[in-house]
């Protein structure tokens, strides 16, 4: 099912506490997105983390981590209903993809920190959108902190 994929995706391989499993499995399409576009997020601070210290083979996971998850979003798009909207986030996801490998190839950490701004400006737009369809005032979940990175 889809939401294993996010769980998984999202998780980094270990054991996933129960309430993110709560959280994928009841989300609505646009809650799912926004938390793949947060595990985008926690999986770019943990790249930036492992470029400044330098840590080759972690970062090389963590930009894959990454890509899984862009992929994943250009996965969810609705090519049929999404129009001209679906053909800019394709852009958009296409230009991540390529900013995320060039920019850790090139180890310039300032192209990752874009996509990353970006992915959080997504995310609560998404965020956003699913208050809106469901009239929920509640604001969007709390900032996860990761030492001296959030997320």
């Amino acid at each position: 099912m889809e939401e294993r994929w996010i769980v998984q995706g999202y998780v980094s391989g270990k054991a996933a506490d129960q309430y993110l499993v709560q959280r994928i499995e009841g989300a609505s399409p646009e809650q799912l997105t926004a938390l793949l576009l947060e595990g985008g997020q926690r999986f770019l601070n943990l790249t930036l983390q492992a470029m400044k210290s330098r840590d080759l083979p972690n970062q090389a996971k963590y930009v894959n981590r990454v890509a899984d998850i862009i992929v994943g979003l250009k996965e969810r798009l609705n090519h049929e209903d999404g129009g001209e909207v679906v053909e800019n986030l394709i852009r958009i996801y296409d230009w991540w993809m390529n900013e995320l490998f060039d920019g850790a190839m090139k180890n310039q950490p300032e192209r990752l920190q874009m996509i990353l701004n970006q992915m959080g400006e997504f995310r609560a737009t998404w965020e956003e959108l699913h208050q809106r369809k469901t009239g929920n005032a509640t604001p969007p979940s709390p900032t996860a902190s990761l030492g001296e990175l959030s997320v």
